[in-house]
């Protein structure tokens, strides 16, 4: 597997969504050619990889607000 290279900008740059972006792209582009290379189809490979960034960021969101749930807890007790 291909590394991924670290952000070359702060977190506060307007342009990082797009450094992560193109630090993502070879290595996003080689999960993708090997799995139809496995005898998947492109079509089904890309719908495949958007359905699992959804369900990454769903997650990301539901734990971010437990996060937050159980700070508000904390903070009651």
């Amino acid at each position: 597997m291909m590394d991924i290279q670290p952000p070359p900008v702060e977190q506060t740059d307007p342009d990082r969504y797009s450094w992560c972006q193109f630090a993502l792209h070879s290595a996003f582009a080689e999960v993708a050619k090997r799995a139809v290379a496995a005898g998947w189809d492109e079509r089904e490979v890309a719908a495949a990889l958007v359905d699992l960034a959804d369900r990454h960021m769903l997650d990301l969101i539901t734990v971010g607000e437990l996060e937050a749930i159980m700070e508000a807890i904390k903070k009651q007790s």
